[in-house]
C-alpha cells in the first residue's frame, strides 16, 4: 500500500476541486495504520486483505459511497488494490530475503516517496493544512474509523511529514509515482462509471 500523499496525487488527478471531505477521506483509511499496533487486523479488515475477490468487494462499497468522504474512501481503497497487483508486486519480486527484510526495505522506500511527494507537490502543504482544520462534518463512521481516530490520523501524518524531509525514493521515482497516478485515476473514473 503506498503512503497517503501518493492517494492524495492520484485523488487530486480523479477530482482536482474536490471538497475537503473527499481529500480526507481518501487519507483515513490508514488511520489504524502502524504494524506495532496491537488492532492491526481492524486496518487489514477495512483494506480487504484475505477477502477472495477484492474487486466485488470495492463494488459493493462503491454502491455505498454516498458522500465525498465515502468516495475518497472508496478511492483510497481502490488506489490500494491497483498499487499491490503492479508497483508493490513489482518491488517484491525484485527484493531478496524474508517477507520481513521485503517489507522493511518497502517501508524505508514508502516513507522516502511519501516524504519527497509532500515537499515537492506545490499543493501538498496547503491540503494538509485544510485536512488538519477540517470540521468533519461530512464525517461517516466506517467500520474502525472512527472521527476520533480519522483526525488523530490526519494530525499525525500532518506531523510525521514536518518532521521527515527525505530524499527520493530509488524504487520508486517520481516519474513512476506520476505514470501510476496517471493511469490509476483514468482507470478509477473509467471503472466507477461502469458501476454507478
Amino acid at each position: 500500500m503506498p503512503g497517503h500523499m501518493i492517494h492524495l496525487i492520484v485523488a487530486k488527478k480523479v477530482y482536482p476541486d474536490a471538497g475537503i471531505d473527499f481529500y480526507a477521506g481518501n487519507i483515513t483509511p490508514d488511520a489504524n495504520a502502524p504494524y506495532s499496533n496491537p488492532e492491526r487486523g481492524k486496518k487489514d479488515k477495512i483494506h480487504f486483505v484475505g477477502v477472495p475477490d477484492v474487486e466485488a468487494a470495492l463494488k459493493e462499497f462503491a454502491l455505498k459511497a454516498g458522500n465525498d468522504y465515502l468516495k475518497g474512501f472508496l478511492l483510497h481503497l481502490y488506489v490500494d488494490w491497483k498499487w499491490n497487483n503492479t508497483c508493490l508486486a513489482d518491488f517484491v519480486s525484485k527484493t531478496e530475503g524474508s517477507s520481513q527484510v521485503c517489507y522493511s526495505a518497502y517501508d524505508i522506500e514508502n516513507r522516502k516517496m511519501t516524504s519527497y511527494a509532500y515537499y515537492n507537490t506545490e499543493w501538498a502543504f496547503k491540503l494538509y493544512e485544510q485536512m488538519e482544520n477540517w470540521d468533519y462534518t461530512g464525517f461517516v463512521d466506517v467500520e474502525f474509523v472512527t472521527n476520533e481516530v480519522a483526525q488523530e490520523w490526519v494530525l499525525s501524518a500532518k506531523k510525521w511529514l514536518s518532521e521527515n524531509k527525505l530524499e527520493q525514493s530509488a524504487a520508486f521515482p517520481p516519474e513512476l509515482i506520476d505514470k501510476f497516478a496517471n493511469e490509476t485515476a483514468d482507470d478509477f473514473i473509467r471503472w466507477l462509471s461502469q458501476i454507478v
